[in-house]
């Protein structure tokens, strides 16, 4: 981070206005690599050049050993950004939400946030195609440090106008109100609590601002609704129950839940080998991939990497746009496109767009 990037930041549990309270290492061109924040009497650290605001992973640990690990500087996700590789077709969640290119314009020199950044493959392509004058990109896991080592390798000339946040969606140190554009493609549902996530980031964009999120999809009935509450609200559960019977993906994760984590992790590594993927080819062995469906990638590294994130992520819930759009009702949000990949959902602040409920009263 730069000296000039405090500005952007606040305390997460009071709302106070951070300084830079000590710089013990600084680079040639400025940037504080470690250091001390303040606010009052709270003290977070700056290392690596990230400004960290929690230390504690284990909300998600999977998505921890999946970038720190299995990644580890690779920058695998950066494959979706190529339309001549396979994954671009299969994981390019970016350019399905891109409302026929109308829905990135709002970045342009504006002040921007990624939520759920992980190793960073969409925070590059904002900067590199969409120029905005500062991206924000906060990630609660390690992979924020794998992001930084990608971006100094690889693009270097984008480093002043990023900034790299370790930071919970639940606790995110900056004032409401603040972002131009706020993104998060494929995030917030691996949270274990979708709709309080989605409003912290709803809650982030200013008057006249836009956002664009993207969560998985239900189907007419919800065959992953895990979060409390949800079971007995939608009254489902004998239909999530049989489904997951009859499903051989949701038989595997609700497995792996069950299971110690490496005996899950091996089963995951077995079936994405390359001798599994060649074989479940052949016409006589095609049932492997009906009873272990993998991502269809001839890299084993990359197939990996996502087969892991589909059957080991502790959280996935699935929704309904009735679900999702109260909450951007509330902060003012108008619609302005829904994804054609379910669920996308882009909007813009406008003060007062939604009439007062009965009597005068606004909707809660």
């Amino acid at each position: 981070m730069y000296a000039d990037d405090v500005t952007l930041l606040c305390c997460p549990a009071s709302g106070e206005p951070l300084r830079l309270l000590e710089s013990t290492q600084v680079a040639a061109d400025g940037e504080i690599i470690d250091g001390t924040l303040a606010a009052g009497t709270r003290r977070y650290p700056i290392r690596n050049g990230i400004p960290r605001f929690v230390e504690d992973v284990s909300a998600n640990p999977t998505w921890d050993f999946k970038w720190r690990v299995l990644d580890a500087g690779r920058g695998l996700n950066f494959r979706i950004l190529d339309k001549g590789d396979s994954a671009y077709t299969t994981h390019d969640i970016y350019d399905r939400n891109d409302h026929d290119g109308a829905a990135y314009r709002h970045m342009d020199g504006g002040l921007v946030l990624d939520i759920g950044c992980g190793v960073g493959q969409y925070a590059v392509k904002s900067l590199l195609e969409h120029n905005p004058r500062k991206l924000v990109a906060i990630d609660l896991t390690g992979g924020v440090d794998v992001f930084r080592k990608i971006v100094q390798e690889r693009y270097p000339q984008l480093m002043p106008r990023l900034l790299i946040v370790q930071a919970s969606v639940f606790e995110l140190p900056f004032a409401p109100a603040t972002f131009d554009y706020v993104y998060s493609l494929g995030v917030l549902m691996h949270t274990g609590q979708t709709l309080t996530a989605l409003d912290r980031a709803c809650a982030m964009v200013k008057e006249g601002g836009e956002i664009n999120v993207w969560i998985y999809g239900s189907e007419l009935l919800a065959y992953n609704a895990f979060e409390p509450g949800r079971q007995a609200a939608l009254s489902i559960a004998t239909v999530q129950g049989w489904i997951k019977t009859v499903s051989w993906p949701a038989r595997w994760i609700k497995l792996f839940r069950e299971i110690h984590h490496d005996r899950a992790f091996a089963i995951v590594k077995f079936f994405s080998s390359d001798r599994m993927y060649r074989l479940a080819k052949r016409p006589r062995f095609r049932w492997i991939a009906r009873v272990f469906p993998t991502v269809d990638h001839p890299d084993y590294a990359y197939r990996l990497i996502n087969n892991y994130d589909g059957y080991i992520n502790k959280y996935d819930d699935t929704w309904g746009e009735h679900e999702l759009f109260p909450v951007l009702r509330r902060h003012s949000i108008a619609l302005l496109g829904l994804g054609s990949w379910r669920v996308g959902l882009w909007g813009r602040k406008i003060a007062n767009f939604y009439p007062a409920a009965a009597g005068g009263e606004p909707e809660s």
